[in-house]
Protein backbone atom coordinates (compact mmCIF):
# COMPACT_ATOMS: atom_id res chain seq x y z
CA UNK A 1 0.00 0.00 0.00
CA UNK A 2 2.80 2.40 -0.88
CA UNK A 3 0.73 4.53 -3.24
CA UNK A 4 -3.04 4.86 -2.82
CA UNK A 5 -5.01 7.00 -5.26
CA UNK A 6 -7.52 9.58 -4.12
CA UNK A 7 -10.95 8.01 -3.79
CA UNK A 8 -9.64 4.56 -2.85
CA UNK A 9 -9.78 2.87 0.54
CA UNK A 10 -6.78 3.76 2.71
CA UNK A 11 -6.11 7.09 1.00
CA UNK A 12 -6.73 9.25 4.07
CA UNK A 13 -4.34 7.27 6.26
CA UNK A 14 -1.68 7.23 3.58
CA UNK A 15 -2.12 10.95 2.89
CA UNK A 16 -1.71 11.82 6.58
CA UNK A 17 1.48 9.75 6.78
CA UNK A 18 2.87 11.48 3.67
CA UNK A 19 2.09 14.93 5.04
CA UNK A 20 3.66 14.18 8.43
CA UNK A 21 6.80 12.88 6.70
CA UNK A 22 7.02 15.92 4.41
CA UNK A 23 6.55 18.35 7.31
CA UNK A 24 9.24 16.56 9.33
CA UNK A 25 11.73 16.60 6.43
CA UNK A 26 11.12 20.28 5.65
CA UNK A 27 11.34 21.25 9.34
CA UNK A 28 14.59 19.31 9.72
CA UNK A 29 15.93 21.01 6.59
CA UNK A 30 15.09 24.44 7.98
CA UNK A 31 16.86 23.68 11.26
CA UNK A 32 19.91 22.26 9.48
CA UNK A 33 20.16 25.24 7.11
CA UNK A 34 19.90 27.71 9.99
CA UNK A 35 22.49 25.80 12.03
CA UNK A 36 24.93 25.53 9.10
CA UNK A 37 24.51 29.22 8.29
CA UNK A 38 25.16 30.33 11.84
CA UNK A 39 28.03 27.85 12.28
CA UNK A 40 29.80 28.83 9.05
CA UNK A 41 29.42 32.63 9.33
CA UNK A 42 28.91 33.21 13.03
CA UNK A 43 25.80 35.28 12.39
CA UNK A 44 22.17 34.79 11.34
CA UNK A 45 22.59 37.15 8.41
CA UNK A 46 23.70 34.79 5.63
CA UNK A 47 22.33 33.16 2.50
CA UNK A 48 21.55 29.83 4.19
CA UNK A 49 19.32 31.64 6.68
CA UNK A 50 17.43 33.25 3.80
CA UNK A 51 16.93 29.84 2.18
CA UNK A 52 15.73 28.45 5.54
CA UNK A 53 13.23 31.28 5.95
CA UNK A 54 11.93 30.85 2.40
CA UNK A 55 11.60 27.09 3.11
CA UNK A 56 9.01 27.94 5.74
CA UNK A 57 6.48 28.58 2.94
CA UNK A 58 6.33 24.98 1.68
CA UNK A 59 6.34 23.82 5.30
CA UNK A 60 3.31 25.98 6.05
CA UNK A 61 1.57 24.78 2.89
CA UNK A 62 1.97 21.12 3.88
CA UNK A 63 1.06 21.85 7.50
CA UNK A 64 -2.24 23.51 6.55
CA UNK A 65 -3.34 20.44 4.58
CA UNK A 66 -2.23 18.17 7.44
CA UNK A 67 -4.22 20.14 9.99
CA UNK A 68 -7.27 20.11 7.72
CA UNK A 69 -7.15 16.32 7.28
CA UNK A 70 -6.30 15.31 10.86
CA UNK A 71 -9.91 15.37 12.07
CA UNK A 72 -11.08 12.97 9.36
CA UNK A 73 -10.69 9.20 9.65
CA UNK A 74 -11.16 6.13 7.48
CA UNK A 75 -14.18 3.92 7.96
CA UNK A 76 -13.76 0.31 9.17
CA UNK A 77 -12.57 -2.22 6.59
CA UNK A 78 -15.62 -4.47 7.17
CA UNK A 79 -17.95 -1.58 6.36
CA UNK A 80 -16.03 -0.85 3.15
CA UNK A 81 -16.16 -4.50 2.10
CA UNK A 82 -19.90 -4.54 2.73
CA UNK A 83 -20.37 -1.65 0.30
CA UNK A 84 -18.02 -3.22 -2.27
CA UNK A 85 -19.99 -6.48 -2.11
CA UNK A 86 -23.06 -4.52 -3.22
CA UNK A 87 -21.57 -2.28 -5.93
CA UNK A 88 -18.97 -4.73 -7.25
CA UNK A 89 -16.72 -3.15 -9.88
CA UNK A 90 -18.80 0.02 -10.10
CA UNK A 91 -17.61 3.60 -9.69
CA UNK A 92 -17.18 3.74 -5.92
CA UNK A 93 -15.09 6.50 -4.35
CA UNK A 94 -14.34 6.51 -0.64
CA UNK A 95 -12.69 8.80 1.91
CA UNK A 96 -13.36 12.04 0.08
CA UNK A 97 -12.86 15.35 1.88
CA UNK A 98 -14.68 17.86 -0.32
CA UNK A 99 -13.60 21.45 0.13
CA UNK A 100 -15.62 24.56 -0.53
CA UNK A 101 -14.80 28.27 -0.40
CA UNK A 102 -17.99 29.15 1.46
CA UNK A 103 -18.37 26.35 4.02
CA UNK A 104 -16.30 23.92 5.99
CA UNK A 105 -14.80 20.74 4.55
CA UNK A 106 -17.32 17.97 3.99
CA UNK A 107 -16.42 14.35 4.57
CA UNK A 108 -18.05 11.96 2.14
CA UNK A 109 -17.23 8.44 3.24
CA UNK A 110 -18.78 6.71 0.22
CA UNK A 111 -19.81 8.09 -3.17
CA UNK A 112 -21.27 5.69 -5.72
CA UNK A 113 -21.52 7.14 -9.21
CA UNK A 114 -24.34 5.55 -11.20
CA UNK A 115 -26.35 6.51 -14.26
CA UNK A 116 -29.23 7.41 -11.92
CA UNK A 117 -27.10 9.80 -9.87
CA UNK A 118 -24.34 10.12 -7.32
CA UNK A 119 -25.23 8.39 -4.07
CA UNK A 120 -23.23 9.62 -1.08
CA UNK A 121 -23.05 8.62 2.58
CA UNK A 122 -21.24 10.38 5.40
CA UNK A 123 -20.80 9.57 9.08
CA UNK A 124 -20.13 13.24 9.84
CA UNK A 125 -23.01 14.42 12.09
CA UNK A 126 -22.32 18.07 11.20
CA UNK A 127 -22.73 17.49 7.46
CA UNK A 128 -25.71 19.32 5.99
CA UNK A 129 -27.12 16.97 3.32
CA UNK A 130 -29.05 19.71 1.50
CA UNK A 131 -26.07 22.05 1.15
CA UNK A 132 -23.77 19.18 0.19
CA UNK A 133 -26.18 17.95 -2.49
CA UNK A 134 -26.58 21.43 -3.92
CA UNK A 135 -22.85 22.11 -3.89
CA UNK A 136 -21.97 18.83 -5.65
CA UNK A 137 -24.78 19.19 -8.19
CA UNK A 138 -23.78 22.79 -8.99
CA UNK A 139 -20.16 21.76 -9.34
CA UNK A 140 -21.08 18.96 -11.74
CA UNK A 141 -23.20 21.36 -13.79
CA UNK A 142 -20.31 23.84 -13.90
CA UNK A 143 -18.31 21.04 -15.55
CA UNK A 144 -21.11 20.34 -18.10
CA UNK A 145 -22.24 17.17 -16.32
CA UNK A 146 -25.90 16.68 -15.53
CA UNK A 147 -26.77 14.33 -12.71
CA UNK A 148 -28.74 14.06 -9.51
CA UNK A 149 -26.88 13.96 -6.19
CA UNK A 150 -28.24 12.17 -3.14
CA UNK A 151 -26.63 12.54 0.28
CA UNK A 152 -28.06 9.82 2.49
CA UNK A 153 -27.48 9.99 6.25
CA UNK A 154 -28.99 6.64 7.30
CA UNK A 155 -26.56 3.72 6.81
CA UNK A 156 -29.23 1.05 6.26
CA UNK A 157 -31.11 3.27 3.81
CA UNK A 158 -27.85 3.89 1.91
CA UNK A 159 -27.13 0.15 1.62
CA UNK A 160 -30.72 -0.58 0.59
CA UNK A 161 -30.58 2.16 -2.08
CA UNK A 162 -27.31 0.79 -3.47
CA UNK A 163 -28.74 -2.73 -3.64
CA UNK A 164 -31.78 -1.44 -5.58
CA UNK A 165 -29.57 -0.05 -8.36
CA UNK A 166 -28.57 -2.17 -11.32
CA UNK A 167 -24.90 -3.13 -10.99
CA UNK A 168 -22.48 -1.39 -13.35
CA UNK A 169 -18.98 -2.31 -14.41
CA UNK A 170 -16.28 0.34 -14.37
CA UNK A 171 -15.00 -0.91 -17.75
CA UNK A 172 -18.31 -0.49 -19.58
CA UNK A 173 -19.85 2.67 -18.08
CA UNK A 174 -20.46 5.75 -20.25
CA UNK A 175 -17.70 8.36 -20.50
CA UNK A 176 -19.79 10.94 -18.61
CA UNK A 177 -19.79 8.78 -15.48
CA UNK A 178 -16.01 8.48 -15.60
CA UNK A 179 -15.79 12.28 -15.97
CA UNK A 180 -18.06 12.67 -12.93
CA UNK A 181 -15.72 10.48 -10.94
CA UNK A 182 -12.74 12.55 -12.04
CA UNK A 183 -14.47 15.82 -11.15
CA UNK A 184 -15.46 14.47 -7.73
CA UNK A 185 -11.92 13.28 -7.00
CA UNK A 186 -10.42 16.59 -8.12
CA UNK A 187 -12.78 18.43 -5.81
CA UNK A 188 -11.51 16.45 -2.80
CA UNK A 189 -8.34 17.01 -0.76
Amino acid sequence: MFHVNRGKYGYLTRRKHQLIFRCAVIAAGIVILMALGIYSTGTRQNLLSIVAVVSALPFANQMVVLIATMKFHSRPREEYEQVVSIVGNGLLDVELIVTSQTSRAMQIDYAYIHEKGIFCWSADPKLDPGKTQKYLKDYMQANDLKTEVFVIRDWKHFLRRLSELEPEDRNTVPEDLLRMEGVLRNLAL
